[in-house]
């Protein structure tokens, strides 16, 4: 494969060429209410080639036929020639690596059959509906994914890798007395194996913390001091950095947030780290052959950085930072987020509960939905805080604001950093869906609007 892509960008009618295939191969089992509803493997793969001619623009093909390579190039030189842009192309230079980064997987899922991926959905349906006869109704989702990837350039850039990730979706429906509740858990790891039979006890817990919810007390709308667990800071983390932290081109919707922008308190970093070792976000390079960095977003308060591709790294003037990511088989590479960070501070969870009279603690985010720079989050089992201490559950905890509202109450960040190891992916329109990570430690938030949400 190497000589065929190497051979159909060397010979492109252009400035800059790129070809890139992937082979998927993955595998699903979906059981509800004890049921078996979908158990299945399937194998995929398509690429694209991308050409540049500065003076009128890019030329992308997809395809899915991996026989005739030469041929999807020279299409994509062609509506490049033909294109019209009113900006010169530009691309940063980057290093020129060749690297083989395919070896064997650890825990490679093909080598596991799917009866045995069907008998772990199997068990855990059984223990949600064996917990409590509350329990009505449940999901279990399990799907694995190995990805095989070639990537060329016609500056002599090759990479060949594959990478493998595993996840386990459950969801638990508890009823009594016309009162529903449910409670969603998640897991996910670049590999099975141990990792994966250490993440069932805590699936598992999502019946109990259904039947828990049964009894929780409505919140009191109002305004309160709100400590995030580090999930749930993970993911507001990770909504600022893929929203409000990326370079984008002339007229695209939405703009990074100036560099110097105070955007926080000093003890508010945030960043996004393909580096890190054993996520699902991370990578040696990114789509377009760039090696990644850790990228520091916000220092103390204040934007420092983006998140670039070649291009957009080159318009703004930046360091390609490697975060050129590609959502689909047939999808150019776009500036996205992989593993999103908010930085450790000090102290603990109960120095930030300390002084605080009344207030609430956010933890089993339920779902976070973003439009138009406004966040909303809404949390599954959290407890009411009172004079310092964890108290009484509450169920229908909502917190909505824009993002950039949300950081500037940040007030404290405690120092229990930790990545979190849900089941993850950034959705991006026409970009695709990328799998990421993010981490984060406790963090308390100073006069936030509550309100009562959806249950």
């Amino acid at each position: 494969m190497k000589e065929r892509l190497l051979a159909a960008v060397s010979g492109a009618r252009s400035s800059y060429a790129e070809i890139r295939v992937r082979r998927v191969w993955s595998s699903s089992v979906l059981v509800r209410n004890r049921a078996v509803e979908v158990a299945g493997s399937a194998t995929r793969i398509g690429g694209v080639a991308r050409a540049v001619s500065p003076d009128t623009g890019w030329g992308v093909v997809g395809f899915t036929e991996v026989d005739r390579l030469e041929p999807q190039v020279s299409l994509a030189a062609d509506l490049a020639a033909a294109a019209v842009n009113r900006r010169p192309v530009l691309l940063a230079p980057i290093p020129i690596r060749q690297l083989e980064l395919a070896d064997v997987l650890q825990d490679d899922p093909r080598a596991t059959p799917l009866s045995a991926k069907r008998a772990i959905a199997d068990r855990l349906s059984a223990v949600i509906h064996d917990f409590d006869r509350r329990i009505v109704e449940s999901r279990v989702l399990y799907r694995d994914d190995v990805v095989e990837t070639w990537l060329a350039t016609s500056e002599g850039a090759w990479l060949h890798e594959t990478r493998g990730e595993t996840s386990l979706s459950v969801l638990a429906v508890a009823r009594e007395a016309g009162n529903l509740e449910r409670v969603l858990g998640t897991w996910s790891g670049k590999s099975a194996g141990p990792a994966l039979d250490g993440a069932l006890p805590a699936l598992e817990s999502v019946a109990p913390k259904a039947i828990e919810r049964l009894h929780a007390v409505p919140v009191r709308p109002g305004r309160y001091t709100v400590i995030l667990d580090p999930a749930a800071a993970a993911c507001v983390a990770h909504r600022i950095v893929a929203h409000l932290g990326r370079t984008t081109l002339p007229g695209a919707d939405p703009d990074a947030l100036p560099l110097g922008l105070r955007v926080g308190p000093e003890c508010l970093t945030l960043g996004d780290d393909p580096t890190a070792e054993g996520l699902r976000g991370s990578a040696a390079c990114d789509d377009e052959g760039t090696p990644t960095r850790r990228t520091i977003l916000v220092q103390n308060g204040v934007v420092t950085g983006h998140l670039t591709t070649r291009e957009t790294a080159a318009r703004t003037h930046l360091a390609p930072s490697g975060h050129g990511r590609a959502g689909s088989l047939h999808a150019a590479p776009a500036p996205r987020a992989a593993n999103s960070f908010l930085a450790q501070g000090a102290g603990t969870l109960e120095d930030l509960l300390r002084g605080v009279g009344s207030g609430v603690y956010v933890s089993d985010l339920l779902a976070a939905e973003e439009s138009g720079g406004n966040l909303t989050l809404r949390a599954g089992s959290s407890r009411a805080i009172r004079n310092g201490s964890l108290a009484e559950p509450v169920k229908g905890v909502q917190l909505e604001g824009s993002m950039l509202s949300l950081l500037g109450r940040v007030e404290a960040v405690a120092g229990d950093f930790t990545w979190d190891s849900s089941a993850t992916r950034c959705r991006d329109g026409a970009a695709g869906v990328v799998s990421v990570t993010a981490g984060a430690p406790h963090v308390r938030l100073m006069d936030v609007p509550v309100s009562e949400g959806m249950p």
